[in-house]
């Protein structure tokens, strides 16, 4: 696709084409949001990331304007998702899961360790 084609990715955000470089695809695709945040604010501080308030998030180019977005710090995100701001439930869950992965790789482990001559 040619510099400056648009397209949605496969978490529904999106993009715009911004360059031809080889590898990995953020060199040639970028958030239209981050885009419109750039041209409004510069740069984005290190660690930050460009996301749509709640309730706000949409794929449509004319939507998507600066009272939209917010420029918010990795570690804040993590914290919005993290599973215990969901529910209980949810966090228990997540916690149980990893949990039984870990018996379950302990397992393999000693599984593994008697084969081995």
């Amino acid at each position: 696709m040619p510099v400056g084609s648009y397209r949605i990715n496969k978490d529904g955000h999106l993009q715009r084409k911004i360059g031809e470089a080889s590898g990995a695809n953020h060199k040639r695709w970028r958030n239209v949001a981050e885009l419109l945040w750039i041209e409004a604010n510069g740069p984005l501080p290190a660690g930050h990331i460009v996301i749509f308030r709640p309730g706000m998030r949409t794929a449509v180019l004319e939507e998507i304007t600066l009272d939209r977005i917010e420029c918010i710090s990795r570690a804040d995100n993590a914290r919005r998702n993290h599973p215990a701001n969901k529910s209980p439930e949810l966090a228990r869950l997540v916690q149980l899961k990893g949990a039984i992965t870990r018996q379950v790789n302990r397992i393999a482990r000693e599984a593994e360790e008697r084969k081995a001559p």
